[in-house]
């Protein structure tokens, strides 16, 4: 059986709730049924360690050595900025002899295929370009574009370039690119002038056998979820809610989920409720009781996991272009379009017409759940690698 070593700059969390962690986690247990997985990530907190997830799969989670941390004084404690200021970190530790580096040149010689999560730690795979083993980039987002959109701060944004050249060289390098949507496909294609058969499909995915089936309202109000972590256009999406959805709709009960609604616990609102960060039998239940689901996004690359989830669950669903991104979505179809200026509008209108609202979630339920499943993603995968490594 052949041995995958993937490099990637965070952690999996198990069970996933949401996020680029149910992608991380999902597609490679799966594809331990064709392969020994070993995952090689970072943790900021003291939870390092060698963590066996299944047969085949196991991960080391490796706590970043705090003696090559980048500091730039010029990044404020912002969450935007915070973000920003972690994923330089990680290009510049990835230049020293780090605890990484270390298990990174010694995972590498035990396994036969390289894969980059993302271009943030290509450094330390210091024989790219340089031997014969197979790379493969398994993106998540298109990080340059990603980062170009998103990217705020003055003194972060000089380090633009260098997130280009860092994506451009492992796609160069790379002997099979994996991308999330037709759209990512094309951006890669043009933007770093690539090969397009290089560049394979895999999506983002779903298991629906985990869905609670889903029953009477539970609330006084009509209820709209919106759940996601503390990555920025999330808490973009969760503040917009709060301090502009909710003083629309007085007559809806707004849930937010996950820890993008901690910057806002101070907020006291009737007709809002901020759980944080829930576990994974919370979301079961909140996803089998809430009348509408609520994608609010405006900014983001790759495809939309909570999208995939709420859809497949059978929630009725608002969301906005981005948040549908690369999913081939139909308008009133599988799902209602809304941007800032009418969303509001938009909840009113579906919460009094129940039969549209059923209509719409069970057409968007079977179209997801027919398209994007995790296990035939990685078979798809799996049938990819074999074809074009012929290892």
């Amino acid at each position: 059986m052949k041995k995958l070593l993937v490099i990637n700059h965070f952690p999996t969390v198990y069970p996933p709730i949401s996020g680029g962690t149910l992608r991380y986690f999902h597609l490679y247990n799966e594809l331990s049924s064709y392969y020994e997985i070993t995952l090689l990530s970072q943790t900021f907190k003291r939870r390092s360690g060698l963590f066996h997830l299944g047969h085949n799969f196991r991960e080391y989670k490796i706590e970043i050595d705090s003696s090559y941390v980048y500091k730039d004084q010029t990044i404020s404690p912002n969450l935007m900025e915070i973000y920003e200021h972690t994923l330089i970190q990680n290009i510049k530790s990835s230049n020293f002899p780090t605890v990484y580096s270390k298990y990174f040149n010694q995972l590498y010689r035990e396994h036969d295929i390289v894969i980059h999560e993302s271009p943030y730690l290509l450094n330390y795979d210091c024989y790219l370009g340089h031997d014969t083993k197979p790379r493969i980039y398994n993106s998540h987002n298109f990080e340059y574009e990603l980062a170009n959109q998103m990217w705020q701060n003055k003194s972060a944004r000089k380090f633009l370039p260098l997130v280009y050249e860092l994506e451009e060289k492992l796609t160069k390098h790379a002997n099979i690119i994996f991308v999330t949507s037709k759209a990512e496909k094309n951006n890669f294609i043009s933007t770093f002038n690539l090969n397009p058969e290089k560049i394979h499909l895999a999506p983002n995915g779903i298991y629906q056998e985990e869905w609670i089936p889903r029953g009477k309202q539970q609330y006084l109000k009509p209820t709209a979820l919106f759940i996601g972590s503390d990555y920025p256009p999330n808490v973009e999406a969760a503040k917009y809610i709060v301090q502009d959805l909710a003083n629309k709709c007085p007559n809806v009960e707004f849930i937010v989920a996950g820890n993008c609604c901690k910057y806002f616990l101070n907020t006291k609102k009737n007709n809002v409720k901020l759980l944080k960060q829930i576990t994974h039998k919370q979301k079961l239940k909140l996803f089998a009781t809430v009348d509408i689901a609520l994608n609010p996004m405006f900014t983001g690359s790759g495809t939309n996991l909570k999208t995939l989830e709420f859809l497949s669950a059978g929630i009725p669903l608002i969301s906005t272009n981005c948040g549908v991104r690369g999913l081939d979505l139909i308008n009133r179809k599988h799902y209602v379009h809304a941007e800032k200026e009418d969303f509001a509008k938009k909840i009113n209108d579906l919460i009094s017409n129940q039969k549209f609202a059923n209509q719409i979630s069970l057409y968007g339920q079977q179209y997801i759940n027919s398209h994007f499943s995790w296990r035939k993603i990685a078979e798809s995968m799996y049938k990819i690698i074999e074809d074009k490594l012929a290892l």
